[in-house]
């Protein structure tokens, strides 16, 4: 199912993103009254295609990119076609003209990862509180903070914070552009206490350990809400399954010692792996006893195994949790600087493992994508067009890099002819082609490879 779920979420994805692209194309190509030929989303043979004026629109087998064909007279398929149509050829309009038609793909994805970032803000931006109670031993914030009461996070690097998501960000921000510590502006939650700043050293952190984390080896610890230990799904052929346990069934002890959350009960199982666990539970009021020998995981060996998810009361978490409002201007502003933070992040990474300074291992192919869309798909919308606008941004700057083939590489030719008064010489163009198919191919090949390492280390 989550294979069909991931599937899904690619096909939706790149089909909207890769139609937004071509679409930038498309309209201002009719601007400047250039004749196009062909609009297809997908490579190879077409599922369906319709013809549209003069346009032929298509959506074909393979959706990993996409296409607008215009009028060229250098095409030799189009040699039957009558000389006057040739005035509206894509060859024949002025380097500018054909600038701004290259150009429109890329900014249209830029533009429409901004107007989505801005819809969120308008809609109200929710996560968890970055509230905090204690800090990790031996961490970087236990030794700048010696507090005992709950505390909570203003801003970083002043930066105006409220959710841990927005915290996570700024400190990835700060790894990115390589400083050596974050300042954090924290007061406590119930006291009437002025706000303090904190400076912390980001030396601890790895931003090429993909697992690693960052709130946590900083040494924040999240206050966050007990979970009850009580049972969700159960899995089929399951230990739960076969002991006779059923969703909404309430842990109370194990092997006589109380469980007082989901955590805790966590822990007990993933440490009994092929061990005998005499559980009490409370079914309808009623208290059962059951001994369940939860077995090896198969992707974790010597991990114990249950087979239930938790059963979630999300009016839990009511309390933990904040909400921003924003009004029609201000979430114009916080999506477009959210836009402009991460197209930053975005090219100082690039920049950075080109140099050898980050891991290219950082580097996602089409099954990651993939992988995220399901996910983001089966959570709700609004996480599917947030990533949505995500990808949209690494489209708009990946074809804005200067790779022959790519839209950049396009622009790049047309700036050397504006400032050469002429095109370069077709061989010459031709060349840069197929040195850009090596890289872009090279590039996918590497990505892919990630994915599948990624996917095998779990």
């Amino acid at each position: 199912m989550t294979i069909l779920w991931s599937i899904a979420g690619f096909v939706l994805a790149m089909g909207i993103l890769v139609s937004i692209h071509e679409w930038g194309h498309y309209v201002v190509a009719r601007m400047f009254n250039i004749k196009v030929t062909d609009f297809s989303v997908g490579f190879g043979r077409a599922i369906f295609s319709f013809q549209r004026g003069e346009t032929r629109f298509k959506v074909a087998m393979i959706p990993l990119g996409g296409f607008v064909k215009f009028l060229d007279e250098r095409d030799e398929s189009l040699s039957s076609t009558k000389n006057e149509d040739f005035s509206r050829a894509f060859n024949r309009q002025s380097v500018f003209v054909r600038f701004a038609v290259v150009i429109a793909g890329p900014l249209v994805n830029l533009i429409f990862a901004w107007l989505v970032f801005s819809f969120i803000y308008l809609s109200g931006v929710s996560g968890f509180k970055p509230v905090f109670e204690s800090a990790k031993v031996e961490s970087t914030l236990s030794k700048e903070w010696q507090g005992s009461n709950a505390s909570q996070i203003l801003s970083v690097d002043n930066h105006r914070v409220n959710t841990w998501k927005e915290v996570d960000q700024r400190i990835l921000l700060a790894l990115v552009d390589k400083q050596d510590n974050i300042s954090v502006r924290i007061k406590p939650v119930e006291l009437k206490a002025s706000p303090s700043t904190l400076i912390l050293s980001l030396s601890e952190l790895d931003i090429n350990d993909l697992k690693q984390g960052r709130i946590k080896p900083l040494g924040f610890i999240p206050k966050l809400p007990v979970i009850p230990a009580v049972l969700g799904e159960i899995k089929l052929d399951s230990p739960a399954y076969k002991a006779g346990f059923e969703k909404g069934d309430k842990i109370l002890t194990v092997n006589q010692q109380p469980i007082e959350s989901w955590h805790a009960f966590v822990s007990i199982v993933r440490a009994s792996a092929n061990k005998n666990l005499s559980i009490s539970f409370e079914r309808e009021n009623v208290v059962f006893s059951r001994t369940v020998v939860p077995f090896s995981s198969e992707q974790q060996a010597g991990i114990g195994y249950f087979g239930s998810a938790v059963l979630l009361d999300k009016t839990i978490y009511e309390p933990y949790r904040a909400t921003t409002n924003y009004s029609f201007i201000d979430a114009f502003k916080q999506g477009y600087q959210h836009s402009v933070d991460l197209i930053d992040l975005s090219l100082t990474m690039i920049k950075r493992m080109l140099f050898g300074e980050v891991d290219a291992s950082n580097l996602s192919g089409p099954i990651s994508i993939a992988d995220y869309s399901g996910q983001a798909l089966q959570i709700g919308w609004g996480d599917f067009f947030n990533l949505l606008a995500l990808l949209s941004l690494s489209l708009g700057i990946l074809n804005l890099l200067p790779i022959p083939v790519l839209d950049g590489g396009n622009l790049m030719l047309y700036i050397i002819e504006i400032i050469k008064g002429s095109p370069l010489n077709m061989r010459i163009e031709l060349v840069l082609q197929q040195i850009g198919m090596l890289l872009i191919f090279s590039l996918t090949f590497f990505a892919i490879f990630n994915d599948v390492v990624r996917i095998s280390n779990g």
